[in-house]
């Protein structure tokens, strides 16, 4: 194996983490469970969701940019999805919100998070396996392993 076959392990296995926690979320707007459940899960999910997105940033998007002819447009256009996740999640757990407009911004929330997880899943990740050095695949692998982030 050259290191690009399952790269990123560490992403691919906090994405999953990620989506289970959506989930739960997606069950709770749908039978318009407790507000204390929605701000329970939304506290589980920042707690994964902010320092994964602070290792794309520090160790994927610079990757992309090096390895990728449009690299840069892509870890552009992903850093402002990130930021558009950090305020979607604020907003989810704005505590003045009724539970009625928690369910309305926890649906916004799911479908921008699954649609940035889907597009770097199917786009991304395998442009970086096809135009990136195994080396280079590798040591990112190792940087995002060591950057401490849940998973």
């Amino acid at each position: 194996m050259n290191g690009a076959e399952d790269f990123p392990n560490r992403l691919c296995a906090e994405h999953r983490a990620i989506d289970a926690l959506l989930r739960q979320l997606d069950r709770i707007a749908t039978r318009r469970g407790t507000d204390d459940e929605a701000l329970r899960l939304l506290d589980s999910l920042r707690r994964i969701v902010d320092p994964h997105l602070a290792s794309e940033e520090q160790h994927l998007y610079p990757l992309a940019r090096r390895s990728l002819p449009t690299g840069a447009a892509l870890a552009d256009a992903a850093v402002r999805t990130h930021e558009a996740i950090r305020r979607l999640l604020d907003r989810a757990d704005d505590g003045r919100l009724t539970p009625t407009e928690r369910c309305h911004a926890v649906s916004v929330l799911i479908v921008v998070v699954r649609a940035h997880l889907r597009g770097e899943e199917e786009q991304l990740f395998p442009a970086l396996r096809a135009g990136s050095a195994p080396e280079e695949l590798r040591r990112c692998e190792r940087r995002l392993r060591g950057a401490g982030s849940p998973g």
